[in-house]
C-alpha cells in the first residue's frame, strides 16, 4: 500500500482499497514512510505523520514528535478542538531539564525549558531550525489540559513549582 499525502490515507494500487490510519493518543496519523531525519532520542529514522493536514515527524520507537515551531500552535488548536475531556496534567518532571537533546537537522544542542502553555511539560526546541521535540504523551498533555489560569487558581503548590522552574531556567 502507498501512502496518499493529500488524503492522509493508505491506498492499494492492486485492489484500490483505502485505509485511513487511526490517530495515536496524541492525535497523530502515522504514515510509516521514513524521512531523512533521525529521532533525537533513538537515532532511528523518523516517519512522516500528520496532525490534521499538518505534517510532523514521528518516532515509532519512543513515540516522540518533531514539529515545526510555526505549525505547533496550529496542531495544538486542531487537536484541542477535538478533545472530548480535559484532565489536570501531572507536575513537571524536573529531571528533564537536565537532559541534552541535539537537533536532528543541524545537530546543535536544543534548548530545553518548561513549556509556557498548559500541560506542565518540558519542551526541547532548536531556535536555529525552528523545530520542537515533544516526548511521548506531551502533545496529549498540552492539548487535553485545562487553561493554566484555571488550574493554578486552585493549586498554589503547582504555581510555586512553576516559579521555581522559571527561576532555575533563568539562572542557567
Amino acid at each position: 500500500m502507498k501512502f496518499d499525502h493529500n488524503r492522509i490515507c493508505f491506498w492499494c494500487e492492486y485492489c484500490t482499497s483505502i485505509h485511513f490510519p487511526e490517530e495515536s493518543i496524541d492525535g497523530i496519523r502515522i504514515s510509516d514512510e521514513e524521512s531523512i531525519i533521525n529521532c533525537p532520542m533513538c537515532n532511528i529514522p523518523l516517519v512522516l505523520a500528520y496532525a490534521g493536514k499538518t505534517q510532523v515527524f514521528y518516532c515509532n520507537k519512543c513515540r516522540g514528535i518533531l514539529i515545526n515551531q510555526f505549525s505547533f500552535l496550529i496542531v495544538i488548536q486542531y487537536i484541542r478542538s477535538k478533545a472530548k475531556e480535559l484532565s489536570t496534567p501531572p507536575p513537571v518532571r524536573l529531571e528533564e531539564l537536565e537532559r541534552k537533546t541535539y537537533c536532528p537537522q543541524c545537530h546543535r544542542k536544543m534548548d530545553t525549558h518548561p513549556y509556557g502553555g498548559s500541560g506542565n511539560i518540558v519542551i526541547d526546541n532548536c531556535p536555529h531550525c525552528m523545530l520542537n521535540w515533544l516526548d511521548y504523551n506531551e502533545l496529549y498533555r498540552v492539548t487535553h489540559a485545562p487553561d493554566r489560569n484555571e488550574i493554578y487558581r486552585n493549586r498554589e503548590e503547582d504555581f510555586e513549582t512553576l516559579l521555581k522552574l522559571k527561576k532555575r531556567y533563568k539562572d542557567k
